[in-house]
Parts: structure tokens; sequence; C-alpha cells
């Protein structure tokens, strides 16, 4: 009698219904959703680190050259908006999209000599910053 009630209870569940499958649908969905959004989440950070990095790199390449004048008054008379343009034309380097570079000075007659070096650019009408700081003295 237990086998013939067995064969009963199987034959009366075989087969999956139609909310089963939607609810599998419904998970796996999901799952798939989370995981694209992740993906181009991912790929916006990942470009958003490259250009920091770029910004970073193109500052340290102005401290650089300031690193490598004689005084720091020919550090101070230069134009170094104009330099920068013709530095990346010159060097080839990819500039940022709409990139812009601004020096600044605490006290352009100080010794040492506080600089400021501020690499901004605009991404997806974003506008981002880079700065770095540091003193010179000759």
């Amino acid at each position: 009698m237990k086998q013939r009630t067995l064969r009963k209870f199987l034959r009366d569940t075989a087969g999956v219904t139609f909310i089963e499958i939607l609810t599998c649908v419904f998970i796996v969905t999901i799952g798939i959703m989370s995981s694209l959004l992740y993906m181009t989440t991912a790929q916006a950070a990942t470009e958003l680190a490259k250009d920091k990095t770029t910004a970073v790199s193109h500052a340290e390449l102005l401290l650089e050259d300031m690193k490598s004048r004689s005084t720091l008054a020919s550090i101070t008379s230069t134009n170094w908006t104009t330099f920068w343009s013709s530095f990346v034309t010159t060097n080839s380097l990819t500039a940022l999209p709409s990139e812009t570079v601004t020096v600044t000075y605490v006290n352009a007659a100080a010794d040492p000599l506080a600089i400021t070096v501020a690499i901004s650019w605009t991404k997806k009408s974003k506008n981002y910053s880079v700065s770095l700081a540091t003193e010179m003295t000759k």
C-alpha cells in the first residue's frame, strides 16, 4: 500500500508550475542585472582612476621642469599654461579632455617658494581636478 501511495504522490507532483518558472526567471534576471550594473560601475571607476593618474603625472612633469630651473625667479616668471600646451604638443602627450593647468604661489618672492599645481579637466559634463603642492628652494 505504501508503494502505491508513493507512486500516486510522484505522479501528482511531477512537473513545474508556471509560478515556479516565473519566480526562477525573476531571480535569474535580478542576478544578471546586478552583474551588469557592477560591471558598468567598475568600468566608470577604472576610467576615472586612469584620468586621475594621468593628471597627477602631468602635474609631476610640471614640477620636475620647475625643479630643473636654476632660480626661483625663472619659475615664477614662466607662463605655465602656455608652457604646458607647447610641452604636450612637442612631446606628443595625450591631454585629458578640456585639460587646463593652473600654477599658484603663496608668495612669489618667498624662499622657499610654495607652489601648487592644479590640473583640471571635464569629462561627460563633470569637472575634475587634481592638485599637488610643494615647496622649492634654490
